[in-house]
């Protein structure tokens, strides 16, 4: 059971890249509700991105300037699940409005570890907890942090109001070392409120959960098939949570929308943003 961890689905977001955030409204309606059935935590839509620098995507691309369409597929369905978006700090961000008028409840800030300025990242947690919203740190590409480097970013979430802070394998290069040592680290300075988000182009995302899970680990980050990620990198599959934890499913449901996110994938694929290298 899902009892003791906390999940956020990040479908929509990541596989976003492959449909450039366009989506079937009945679609989203009905993972949302299968979500929900399974007490997954969280549902992550998209971005809070500029729409004037970053034009001609699907609305979930422009959370913070597309609230209204956002509440034409959720406001009769809401429930436990809450709704997320990523903010992405070194890029041009759309409008924020407050939390008690927005759909979304919660703010992951992307923070490049190699562009990273404390300051104004402090900055920009305050704006949103004045906001009303959680707020969350993804310290992406963090494969590449030195240990010290991530015991700068422990410290610094500590002393901050921040909800979550997760570490990301943008690059699919953590190693099960990485992992034991990334633990400890959380673990010595008294901080739980930890998460992994691992991608999985090695093929690890599922040993490296079941090792994050063992250390002390109870937050993860999943996407349906293990689809998304800019350059085709892949995801830790959900359906590989479901069965490291044991929880069960409708199997017809389940597969129907597996097959509608690939048709999705499918119909939308003009607006594939993705990079292959």
């Amino acid at each position: 059971m899902l009892e003791n961890i906390s999940v956020v689905d990040c479908t929509i977001r990541e596989a976003g890249y492959q449909t450039g955030w366009y989506f079937d409204k009945k679609f989203v309606a009905a993972y949302y509700q299968f979500l929900l059935s399974q007490k997954i935590d969280y549902m992550e839509l998209g971005f809070f991105h500029s729409i004037d620098h970053d034009p001609e995507k699907g609305f979930y691309r422009y959370c913070g300037l597309e609230n209204k369409q956002i509440q034409e597929v959720f406001s009769n369905i809401k429930s436990r699940t809450k709704l997320s978006a990523m903010m992405d700090l070194q890029r041009p961000i759309g409008e924020v409005i407050p939390a008690d008028e927005s759909m979304i409840d919660c703010i992951r800030f992307i923070n490049r570890s190699h562009e990273n300025d404390f300051a104004f990242l402090e900055k920009k947690i305050n704006e949103l907890n004045k906001l009303g919203y959680e707020v969350c740190i993804n310290f992406t590409s963090a494969g590449f942090n030195s240990r010290e480097l991530n015991k700068e970013f422990i410290n610094f979430s500590k002393n901050n109001d921040v909800k979550v802070i997760n570490f990301a394998d943008t690059e699919s290069v953590f190693t099960r070392k990485y992992v034991e040592e990334l633990i400890h680290d959380c673990n010595s300075k008294g901080v739980n409120n930890f998460g992994l988000h691992l991608h999985d182009k090695k093929g690890m995302a599922k040993e490296l959960m079941d090792l994050g899970y063992k250390l002390g680990c109870r937050k993860f980050d999943v996407t349906l098939l293990g689809f998304g990620g800019k350059w085709h990198d892949w995801n830790l599959n959900i359906s590989d949570l479901f069965d490291y934890f044991k929880v069960s499913s409708d199997p017809i449901e389940f597969n129907d929308l597996k097959r509608d996110l690939v048709q999705q994938i499918i119909k939308y694929k003009e607006f594939d943003t993705t990079i292959i290298e």
